[in-house]
Parts: C-alpha cells; structure tokens; sequence
C-alpha cells in the first residue's frame, strides 16, 4: 500500500518481554519520530497496554486486535504477539490494507504463508518477515567469500541457536502485570525452540548457502516440565532438535536448536569446510583459513553488523528487530521490495515442517520451496 505522508502511524501487537525490552524503546526514541509515529500499542492484558502506552509515549492502548486495525489509522504494524497468532493477526493487517513487520516466524505452516503471501500481492502490502540476519554486513561477506571461492568448493555448515528457556528471563517478574509476562506459550504447540531459536540459524545458512533442497531431522522432548513463573507446566512440543540440510551439490549443514545450557549464542554463528580451507562467522569477526590466501589466514572485523541500527540503537536489546522495521519503513517510503522476505520466510518454515516430519516417520523429505 502506498503512503505518502510522514511519520507513519505505527501500531505494535503484543507488549510481552521482546516489545519492551526492544521494540518500544526503539520506536520511542527521539531520532525516529520524523518518520514513524508510535501511534497504538495493543495486548490482551489491557492494563499491560495502558502500562506502555503511558511508558513509551503511544498515541493510543488497546486490548482488542481488530479494534486497533480499525480505528487507529495506522499504516504499519509490527506484530510481537505468541508465535501461535502471528498468522492470523498479519492476515487480519494485511486484508486491512496496512503494511506488516512479523517477528519471526511468519507463520507455523507453508500452506499459512502460501496464503498469506497471496493476499499481500493482491492488495500491494509491503510486507517484511523477521528475522533478516542474512542481511547483516557480516553475513553478506562471509556469502560473498565463500561465492568468491576462497575456501573452494563448499563440503559442510555447521550452526545453531541453543539457549536455556524464556522462563529464566530476568524480565518476567511473579505478580507484576505488566512484567509478569507469561512464557509457558514457548512449550505449547507452535512453540520450542525451533520455531524461537532455531530460525534465526536457518535464515543465515540458508542466506548465505541458498535454498535447501531435502532434510533428514530427530527431535523430541528432554524435559517433560517445566517451572515458568513459579508454577509447573507439560511440555507439549519438542524441546531438542537437530537437522541435517541438503542444499544439492554435496554441500550439506548441521543444525542444532534446543531449550538448554548450550553454546550461548542464540542468535547463531556459522563454520563452513570447504576442499581449500574454511570459514567462522563470529560474534564481531570472520575468520577463513585458506590454501588460497597467501598468509593461509585472514581475520575481517565485522562494525555496525545491521543496517539502520546506529547511535542509541546500538545499545538497546533486540536491535535486529528495529533493524527489519526500519527496512519495512525504508520500504514503504521509497517504493522497494523488501529483501527480507517473506518468501525467504516462507521457505525456512517449509524447512521447519519437514524437519518434524521427518524427524517423525524417519524419512528424508523434499521441499518445494525456495527464495
């Protein structure tokens, strides 16, 4: 949808751990409001809403989703709600005309972003799917080293993204309304940390590797319960999970993602083994090892990783969210397709899906999509 005025009114659905710790603090701050509006913030807990409403300086709280859509004016909306409903409150925002950030994932299942990528092209939304780590600065010249051919021909990826469960967030504090933000949604179908975690290790190897072609996965539950705001609760969904990714040419990819003590990086790292040598994708670096370099090793520090995050940006937890909605602004201001797509998205949950399958009957499945 075109819009031509400025700031654009902005709403954002869900006022749980990640919106205030991230989201609505970088939307609130003074260097955005030329262009974005903190126009509505809306959550089920109506006073949690008043709450941020009031801390972040929103036009408008609401506890009611559709009301929001209607009546306040917006042009864009970033959704921040339980993954559960991503699908249905972006569908709900696009057929109502106004331009989408989702948090990742997009949606639980192919055939929801097959749809929901429908109606975006037949109504002319800008759409943008988290999480767009693909397009940090150091994943795009660790992709362009390796397409450089640097290590030679590429044998095998590992990454991953293992952290110990929400309900251990400093954030989520017993009784408090605003903060007492319950996280037992993580153990509830659509949840685990495949869905949470894991994605962000499948939109950077894919981003860097391309589209998968087939997947063989195991996965199940190492935990049965767990406490969450000092009561105890069933784990329905697996909570350890590990895939093996074909992208064809004999180039494959380990994967891990799990709610435990782990490597303590959730937002995923990346080696890659190739006939000449290989290449690490670290928190600030990229080292390769190299019969084709000279030295046989090279170390590029990695600076202002995300576009559009600078200045107090860069000290605000969950930057790579403003990162994508900065992008979908970007986009709706000056007419360009978002590279952080939901096509991109759509194929990580197809991965997503066949992986369980997989991981189910003990066959490798095929995928369909790509990007």
């Amino acid at each position: 949808m075109e819009v031509s005025h400025l700031p654009f009114r902005i709403g954002v659905s869900g006022c749980g751990s990640v919106s205030q710790r991230g989201i609505l603090p970088h939307l609130s701050q003074e260097d955005v409001k030329e262009k974005i509006k903190l126009a509505a913030v809306c959550d089920v807990v109506a006073e949690r809403a008043k709450a941020c409403k009031m801390r972040f300086g929103a036009e408008e709280s609401y506890d009611d989703y559709e009301q929001m859509l209607s009546d306040a004016g917006l042009d864009a909306i970033t959704i921040a709600t339980p993954i559960q409903i991503h699908y249905d409150q972006a569908l709900r925002a696009v057929q109502a005309g106004i331009n989408v950030h989702i948090n990742k994932p997009m949606t639980l299942t192919c055939k929801e972003a097959d749809i929901l990528l429908e109606e975006r092209d037949k109504r002319g939304i800008k759409l943008v799917a988290s999480p767009g780590i693909a397009f940090a600065s150091d994943a795009q010249k660790a992709r362009k080293i390796l397409l450089d051919g640097t290590i030679g021909k590429i044998y095998w990826a590992r990454t991953g993204a293992t952290s110990e469960g929400h309900e251990t967030e400093e954030f989520r504090k017993p009784g408090d309304v605003v903060a007492g933000v319950d996280a037992s949604w993580y153990y509830k179908r659509g949840g685990g940390p495949v869905y949470d975690m894991g994605v962000y290790a499948l939109h950077l190897v894919t981003g860097i590797l391309g589209p998968v072609k087939r997947i063989a996965a195991m996965s199940g539950i190492g935990l049965r319960r767990r406490t969450v705001l000092g009561r105890e609760v069933e784990v329905e969904v697996d909570d350890n999970t590990v895939m093996l990714l074909d992208f064809g040419n004999a180039t494959y990819a380990m994967l891990h993602s799990a709610f435990c003590s782990g490597d303590g990086e959730p937002f995923s790292r990346l080696h890659v083994a190739g006939s000449d040598g290989a290449l690490e994708l670290c928190r600030d670096k990229i080292v390769v090892w190299s019969s084709r370099i000279e030295s046989g090793k090279l170390i590029e520090a990695v600076q202002s990783r995300l576009p559009y995050v600078s200045g107090v940006h860069e000290t605000i937890p969950e930057s790579h969210i403003y990162s994508d909605i900065m992008h979908l602004v970007d986009c709706m201001l000056n007419g360009k397709t978002p590279l952080v797509s939901g096509e991109h998205a759509r194929h990580v949950i197809e991965i997503i899906e066949k992986a369980y399958v997989a991981a189910e009957t003990g066959m490798t499945q095929e995928l369909r999509t790509d990007f």
